[in-house]
C-alpha cells in the first residue's frame, strides 16, 4: 500500500503556490458573469470584447454559432435563429428540441446551454492564460431537481467539474461578506431581467440557511421595458403596442429599454422611435417611467411579504435587505422597497455582478478551505406512494439540504415478492394530487406475511438539491437505487399553486386520507380472515361462523361507500366476533408446541 504524504500544519492552506482555482458562474436568464479569486484578489472575467457581462444569447451566422456579445455585433436580420432566456427552457420544456434551419439539425436546451458554458470556459481560459475546470454555478432558489440536473449536465458536457450548485440569494449574501457577521436574518430582493426572486436567509456563526423562497419567473426588467413602451406609445402617439407588427414591437421595446437606462441619470429628454417605416418624436420622463412600472413593483412587494409570512419572520427580525439584479438600479424600485420595509440596504456592489462575486468567493473557499457552511432548502415535500394511493412524506418541505432521511415500510399482501417505489413531490395527501418524479421496482423480497418484511427507503438530497432514492430489504438483501431526473420541470408558479392548494384543501385532504387509511385497515382485516379461513371454520361454532360471515359481507359492502364511521364500527364488530377464535388459535398453537415434551424439560 502506498503512503500518503501529510504536510506540516498551516504550510499549504494559505500558500498561493498551492492555491486551487475554481470559477464562480452566474448563469443568468439575461446575462452571464464569471468571476474567480486569484492571489487573494477577486477577478471578473472579460470576453474577447473586454466585457464581463455576457448576454445569455445564442445565434447562427454562416452556419457558425455565436454567443453573447458576438451576437451583438450584428443586426437581427444578419443572424439566424436568435435564442435568449435559454434558462427558462429548463423549466418549461427541458426535453423539447430546438430546430436550426440553417444547420437542418435540432438541439436540446441542455446541448445549447453546454455550448454557452463551453464559450464561457474558453473566455475564462483565454483571459487567465491557464486552464480552469472546477466551478460553482448559481441557480434560482426555486429550481427543482430537473432544472438543477440540467444546469449541472450542461456544464459537465462543456468540460466543467461542477463542485456545487448554490442558490443565487445565498451567493449574493456571501458577496457582501455577511458570513463574517455573528447572526441575523437577511432579505434578498433579486429583480433581474427575466425573473423576480426573493429569499429569507438566516446566518448563525458562519452558517447560511435559506428559510423561505418565492418569486415570479415571469416578472423582471423585460416586463418593465414592455410596460414603459406601452406608456410611451400611448402617451405620445395614442397607439397601442398590440397593434404593432412583431418586428416593430421588439424594436420599440429595445429602444424604450435604452430610454429607461438614460432616465437613471436624467429626469426628462426628447428622442425618436421607429415603426411602420416611419420616425416618431417622443417625450420621455422619469414620471412616465415610474407610472408604467409602479404596479409591477407593488407586485414584488406583495410577493416579498408572503415569503416573510411563510418564513414566520417579522420586519423587526430582519437585519437588512440585499439588492440583486440590474432592475434594482431603478430609483423607484429602491425607494419603494426601502420605504416599505425600512431596513438597512446592501447595494454597494453592482447588482449585475454581486451573484457572480459571491459564487467566486464560495468557490475559492470550497477548494481552499473555509469555516462557512451554506444550507439551502427543499422547495416542496418529497415522499413515496403507500397502499391506498396515499403519499407518505419522507422529507418535509423547507427541510435544510443536504439531508438524508429514511423510513421503514412493509408489504401489503401476503407472499408479496416485489414492491413499486413511486417517488412523489408535493403537499397533498393523495397520489393523484401530487407530482410524480419517477418509480422503480424492488424485486426478490422474501414471500412472507405483511408486516414481516422490512423495506428501508432512504432519500438523499445532496448539496446541489438533487435527489437520489434507495430501497433495500434486510432479510433478502435486495437493493436498488435511483437518481431522480423527472422528464418535465416545475416552475415557481406551479410550486405556489401546489402549496396554496394544500392549504385550501387541507381539511378535505385529511378527511380523504383518514377514509382511505380506514379502508386499508378494513381490507387488511379481510385479507387476514381469508388467509385463516380453514382454521376459522375449524375453531368456531356454526352460530359464530354465521355471525362472522354476516359482518364480513357487510364490511365488504361498506368499502364501496365513503362512510368512515360505519367502516370503523364494522371493524370493531368483526374484531369482537373473532376474539374467541383468536384465543382458541393461540391455545391450539401452544398445545401443539408442547406435544411430546416433559414438564421437567421446559
Amino acid at each position: 500500500m502506498s503512503l500518503l504524504q501529510i504536510s506540516e500544519p498551516g504550510k499549504n492552506k494559505n500558500s498561493s503556490l498551492n492555491e486551487q482555482l475554481c470559477l464562480g458562474i452566474d448563469f443568468g436568464t439575461t446575462n452571464c458573469v464569471c468571476s474567480i479569486k486569484v492571489n487573494k484578489k477577486l477577478v471578473l472575467i472579460n470576453d474577447e470584447f473586454g466585457k464581463h457581462i455576457i448576454p445569455t444569447i445564442v445565434s447562427l451566422r454562416n452556419k457558425n454559432f455565436l454567443f453573447g456579445n458576438q451576437v451583438r455585433k450584428y443586426k437581427d436580420l444578419e443572424v439566424d435563429k436568435l435564442l435568449f432566456s435559454i434558462k427558462r427552457k429548463f423549466i418549461k420544456a427541458p426535453s423539447k428540441k430546438i430546430f436550426f434551419e440553417e444547420l437542418e439539425k435540432s438541439f436540446s436546451p441542455i446541448e445549447i446551454a453546454s455550448m454557452i458554458f463551453s464559450y464561457l470556459k474558453t473566455c475564462c481560459e483565454n483571459f487567465l492564460k491557464k486552464s480552469v475546470t472546477k466551478c460553482v454555478i448559481t441557480v434560482p432558489a426555486y429550481f427543482d431537481d430537473i432544472s438543477r440536473s440540467a444546469i449541472k449536465d450542461s456544464a459537465s458536457l462543456a468540460g466543467f467539474e461542477v463542485l456545487r450548485l448554490i442558490n443565487e440569494p445565498t451567493a449574493a449574501a456571501y458577496a457582501y461578506g455577511l458570513e463574517e457577521n455573528t447572526r441575523g436574518y437577511f432579505f434578498v430582493y433579486d429583480l433581474g431581467g427575466g425573473t423576480f426572486d426573493v429569499s429569507i436567509l438566516k446566518l448563525t456563526d458562519g452558517v447560511f440557511k435559506v428559510l423561505s423562497t418565492g418569486g415570479d419567473p415571469n416578472l423582471g426588467g423585460d416586463d418593465f421595458d414592455e410596460n414603459f413602451a406601452c406608456e410611451v406609445l400611448n402617451e405620445n402617439l395614442k397607439t397601442k403596442i398590440k397593434s404593432l407588427a412583431r418586428k416593430d414591437k421588439i424594436s420599440v421595446i429595445k429602444k424604450c429599454k435604452i430610454f429607461k437606462e438614460k432616465l437613471e441619470k436624467k429626469d426628462s429628454f426628447d428622442d425618436f422611435i421607429f415603426f411602420n417605416g416611419k420616425k416618431y418624436s417622443v417625450k420621455l420622463s422619469k414620471k412616465l417611467l415610474n407610472s408604467s412600472i409602479k404596479s409591477l413593483i407593488e407586485k414584488t412587494i406583495q410577493i416579498s411579504k408572503s415569503v416573510l409570512t411563510e418564513a414566520n419572520i417579522t420586519l423587526n427580525d430582519l437585519s437588512g435587505i440585499i439588492f440583486v439584479g440590474g432592475s434594482t438600479r431603478l430609483d423607484l424600485v429602491k425607494k419603494s422597497i426601502t420605504e416599505e420595509f425600512k431596513l438597512k440596504t446592501f447595494s454597494d456592489i453592482n447588482p449585475d455582478l454581486v451573484v457572480a462575486k459571491g459564487a467566486a468567493l464560495h468557490a475559492h473557499n470550497l477548494v481552499n478551505g473555509t469555516n462557512n457552511l451554506l444550507l439551502d432548502i427543499t422547495p416542496l415535500s418529497l415522499g413515496i406512494e403507500t397502499a391506498g394511493g396515499l403519499m407518505e412524506k419522507i422529507i418535509e418541505r423547507n427541510s435544510t439540504i443536504p439531508t438524508i432521511k429514511e423510513q421503514e415500510f412493509t408489504t401489503y399482501e401476503n407472499g408479496q415478492t416485489a414492491i413499486k417505489i413511486h417517488i412523489l413531490q408535493g403537499e397533498r395527501e393523495t397520489v393523484e394530487d401530487n407530482r410524480s418524479l419517477g418509480e422503480f421496482i424492488l424485486k426478490g423480497i422474501d414471500p412472507k406475511p405483511p408486516g414481516i418484511p422490512r423495506i428501508k427507503v432512504r432519500f438523499v438530497v445532496d448539496a446541489n438539491g438533487i435527489l437520489s432514492v434507495t430501497a433495500s430489504e434486510e432479510s433478502s438483501g435486495v437493493y436498488k437505487e435511483l437518481e431522480v431526473k423527472p422528464t418535465s420541470g416545475l416552475n415557481i408558479r406551479d410550486m405556489k399553486k401546489m402549496i396554496e392548494d394544500s392549504i385550501t384543501h387541507g381539511t378535505l385532504d385529511i378527511e380523504k386520507r383518514l377514509l382511505k387509511e380506514t379502508k386499508i385497515d378494513a381490507q387488511r382485516f379481510l385479507n387476514e380472515i381469508s388467509y385463516l379461513e380453514d382454521e376459522l371454520k375449524e375453531l368456531t361454532s356454526n352460530l359464530e361462523m354465521k355471525k362472522i360471515t354476516s359482518i364480513i359481507f357487510e364490511l365488504k359492502e361498506s368499502l364501496e361507500l365513503d362512510d368512515r364511521n360505519k367502516i370503523q364500527d364494522l371493524i370493531k364488530k368483526i374484531d369482537n366476533a373473532t376474539k374467541k377464535f383468536s384465543e382458541r388459535r393461540i391455545r391450539k398453537s401452544i398445545k401443539s408446541a408442547l406435544v411430546g415434551k416433559k414438564y421437567d424439560n421446559l
